[in-house]
């Protein structure tokens, strides 16, 4: 059974290999084609860590887009799975916005 929830974009946590945040000229071509709407984005792929928090493995770009232009918009993303590590100290996506 699918595990959809809607959360804010500015509380998911980077993955490990996108630590400097989303990639620049791709977030500018996503800012120019869809500007601060998410009518039509799919679901970011997150996995749950052991303490609750998600990190995100599909969607590093979308959610940076959201929360860097609207603020406080939640967003739809589907849990993929449990991981057993916790990831709270991990940075945030609205600590790596440009």
């Amino acid at each position: 059974m699918p595990d959809f929830r809607d959360v804010d974009p500015f509380e998911l946590r980077v993955p490990a290999s996108r630590r400097q945040g989303a990639d620049p000229g791709k977030l500018t071509r996503q800012i120019s084609l869809f500007g601060r709407s998410a009518v039509g984005m799919p679901p970011l792929w997150v996995y749950e860590g052991t303490d609750g928090v998600l990190i995100v493995y599909n969607g590093v770009t979308r959610a940076t887009r959201i929360a860097k232009l609207a603020p406080g918009t939640l967003i739809q993303v589907e849990v993929i799975g449990q991981l057993p590590k916790a990831f709270a100290n991990e940075p945030k996506i609205g600590d790596v916005l440009p």
